[in-house]
């Protein structure tokens, strides 16, 4: 289990012990399909028998996870945390380098199987060595570098402003270990969320979904319109599997979702807000009940403010037994 390598909006690693608690036991796959900081999958504790997946269209999300997943060495150089001054700082770098990275000795194999004379011509060798080299480069590490500094240098994560700070790569680097070795089982996608859902839904797995909010768009850097949380919806009612989904607390998430969702909802501090103990509302829905599972009793009584986090049944739909 590890915390997310940088801020980003909409982090979810205050909410992921509440959203565990409804997870149910026995699954053989996970998927956190608008990845962003990953932190519903890194808090998750790895178990035998099941597929965790993370996926982000972005592809500088997508590009950071697979720099630490297999250049953890290139990617410290980068951040300029060479030379290691202390023991602490080498313990660290020697804990990123503790697992074995396996994506480029995968690679070498493939290279020897398709080199071999019986299996294809010379002209299919080349084109697909090209391929697998091609595969070999999708790492950028300079690029990652300056994806997290952005993150870590922005006002509450947005990297598209500018906070009054300074960076301490020395933090950065310490948490690099606990998700370089999360992740080593981790399966890391760079799709479209829509076409994943289709591709990725099985009677015994979760979808995970904390999808752009509605009328938030704007802090996001991808477009998603209002016809986009319909196809959203209209996806996630057809899954054979169990969903879960995360969206700010407003009628047209309730108008998507009433007839076929539980609606859960949970208070949390708003990290944008300058006022102090601002509060935002946001909902847990779910394609089943999930209070078996879950060790808090539940009523439908909003909770008083030494409640906070706790989350609190709203809806239940009729239609499902």
């Amino acid at each position: 289990m590890a915390k997310p390598l940088f801020p980003w909006m909409g982090n979810k690693e205050k909410l992921a012990p509440h959203i565990q608690k409804m997870i149910p036991p026995g699954l053989t796959q996970f998927a956190e399909i608008f990845g962003g900081s990953g932190a519903m999958v890194l808090a998750l504790k790895p178990k035998r028998g099941r597929l965790d997946i993370y996926n982000d269209l972005n592809n500088n999300l997508f590009n950071v996870f697979c720099c630490i997943k297999e250049k953890p060495a290139a990617l410290c150089k980068e951040l300029k945390f060479f030379p290691i001054h202390g023991r602490e700082a080498f313990a660290f770098f020697r804990d990123i380098l503790s697992h074995e990275p396996d994506y480029y000795l995968h690679i070498q194999e493939e290279k020897g199987v398709i080199r071999q004379e019986a299996c294809f011509s010379e002209q299919e060798v080349a084109e697909l060595l090209a391929i697998l080299d091609g595969r070999a480069e999708l790492f950028d590490v300079q690029r990652a570098v300056a994806f997290l500094l952005a993150q870590h240098g922005s006002f509450s994560g947005t990297g598209n402003s500018v906070g009054v700070k300074t960076i301490d790569v020395g933090a950065i680097v310490s948490r690099f270990p606990a998700v370089s070795k999360r992740i080593e089982t981790v399966f890391l996608e760079n799709q479209d969320a829509m076409e994943l859902i289709s591709k990725r839904d099985i009677p015994t797995g979760l979808i995970y979904a904390d999808p752009p909010y509605v009328d938030a768009e704007r802090c996001y850097d991808v477009c998603f319109p209002r016809e986009n949380h319909i196809l959203l919806r209209d996806k996630l009612i057809s899954c054979r599997g169990k969903v879960i989904l995360s969206y700010n607390n407003c009628p047209f998430v309730w108008d998507l979702y009433r007839d076929r969702f539980y609606i859960f909802s949970l208070i949390r501090e708003n990290p944008l807000a300058q006022a102090k103990a601002a509060t935002y509302r946001e909902l847990i829905l779910t394609n089943y009940d999930p209070r078996p599972y879950m060790e808090d009793q539940l009523d439908l009584f909003t909770p008083s403010d030494g409640q906070k986090w706790i989350p609190i049944l709203l809806h239940a739909p009729g239609n499902i037994a």
